[in-house]
């Protein structure tokens, strides 16, 4: 990659705090902006200069007070929005020690901006010594483990790393701090395998809203005969491989994975740059990969494993997302929700139930795709294939077809 322009990996200026002026704060900047860094930029004498779009969406900082923080100090910004930024006095105190020694390298008390950048802290930063600066590639960590819950993001510690960079001439060109959760690379990596795009699209949703998408619910058909006939470390088995199988045909065919309520599950087709064709073709290439992976959940001559499968299409969702017990999920509330699931209960012997708003949702390159003759489908009243009560209450008059 080029790294002299980045202007068109860089979200619109709309959604970020302003780059610096200074040609090389600015690729700096630059730099973290495109890697996604939840990071900050701050001048020769640690004044603020940029605020990266990730870390503004973690910790819910608005693009107006992003640029309120700019121009001021490191410790004066720390200080001045307690709220958001100061750690609990003990952690504060260890911050402190971290933090004025490396600030007073550069910015001593001899100097003419030394009262603005230590602000209250002026007195304590009087008494202390500064540090060496550090290599040009050397960081320094500091470690907020109180500030995790007003963060309500991240479930370890938040480790803030600052870099020094330099310029040609060995002065100081400015300082940067990139912050991460303090666990290790190897945990990062297996919460995020196999998760990454479902976190993604469940990213997009941060902000609750109205949104149309298919829904999609399985459910595993005569379970309880299943967990009878089965070992319990073979019923397990095969209550993981269906839940790995209904997540990863979610992933794959652009959805979002629901909750698991033992053995069932739920997912989301949330419509993207408004082609519901693309949502509702989504939701019935995962239910098919669903039926046709259940299958081989289990080893030749073991019982046979089906799961019925209930698709609609929710045109009001409220849809959002949610982190409840540090699991990032997306819920969805409305009617739909509730018909859908009343779908799901009238499918039988690994059927694939449609309803005739998700269908005629496809257009005909997508049905074509999927094998279905859309003009050719026989639907039917739910109320017809369910007699159970809830069905005819809730959704009796729905029209679907078996896919």
């Amino acid at each position: 990659m080029n790294t002299d322009n980045f202007s068109s990996y860089i979200p619109a200026m709309s959604t970020m705090a302003r780059l610096p002026e200074e040609p090389g704060l600015r690729h700096l900047a630059e730099v973290l902006e495109t890697n996604g860094a939840v990071a900050e930029v701050y001048d020769h004498k640690w004044r603020l200069v940029y605020v990266s779009t990730e870390i503004r969406r973690m910790m819910a900082i608005s693009d107006e007070a992003a640029r309120d923080y700019l121009g001021i100090s490191l410790t004066v910004r720390t200080a001045r929005y307690p709220e958001i930024w100061a750690p609990e006095r003990k952690t504060a105190i260890n911050w402190v020690k971290a933090i004025y020694p490396m600030m007073l390298h550069d910015v001593p008390p001899g100097d003419p901006d030394f009262d603005e950048i230590f602000g209250e802290g002026r007195d304590v930063a009087a008494r202390m010594d500064p540090a060496p600066p550090p290599a040009l590639t050397a960081t320094v960590t500091t470690s907020w483990p109180d500030a995790v819950e007003r963060f309500n993001t991240w479930t370890g510690d938040i480790e803030n790393l600052y870099q020094r960079f330099l310029k040609p001439d060995g002065s100081l060109l400015g300082v940067t701090a990139i912050s991460r959760p303090a666990i290790s690379p190897t945990l990062a990596a297996r919460l995020s395998r196999g998760e990454r795009e479902n976190l993604e699209r469940i990213d997009r949703l941060s902000d609750p809203a109205r949104r149309p998408a298919a829904i999609l619910f399985a459910d595993l058909e005569a379970s309880g005969d299943l967990s009878r006939r089965l070992p319990s470390r073979a019923y397990f088995e095969l209550i993981r491989g269906l839940t790995d199988l209904i997540d990863s045909s979610v992933t794959d065919h652009g959805g979002i994975t629901g909750k698991h309520a033992g053995d069932g599950g739920s997912a989301l087709f949330v419509v993207e740059d408004g082609n519901e064709s693309v949502a509702a073709h989504g939701a019935i290439a995962a239910a098919n990969a669903i039926r046709e992976g259940a299958a081989g959940l289990l080893e030749d001559g073991g019982p046979e494993v089906r799961v019925n499968l209930g698709l609609h299409w929710g045109a009001t969702l409220m849809v959002g997302q949610v982190s409840a017990g540090g699991r990032l999920e997306v819920t969805a509330l409305g009617d739909e929700m509730n018909e859908a699931a009343r779908i799901e209960s009238v499918a039988s012997k690994g059927a694939v139930l449609g309803s005739k708003q998700l269908i005629e949702r496809l257009d005909p390159e997508a049905a074509g795709e999927l094998d279905l003759e859309r003009d050719r489908l026989a639907y039917r009243p739910l109320s017809e294939l369910g007699p159970d009560e809830k069905v005819a209450r809730d959704a009796g008059s729905i029209a679907v077809a078996e896919l």
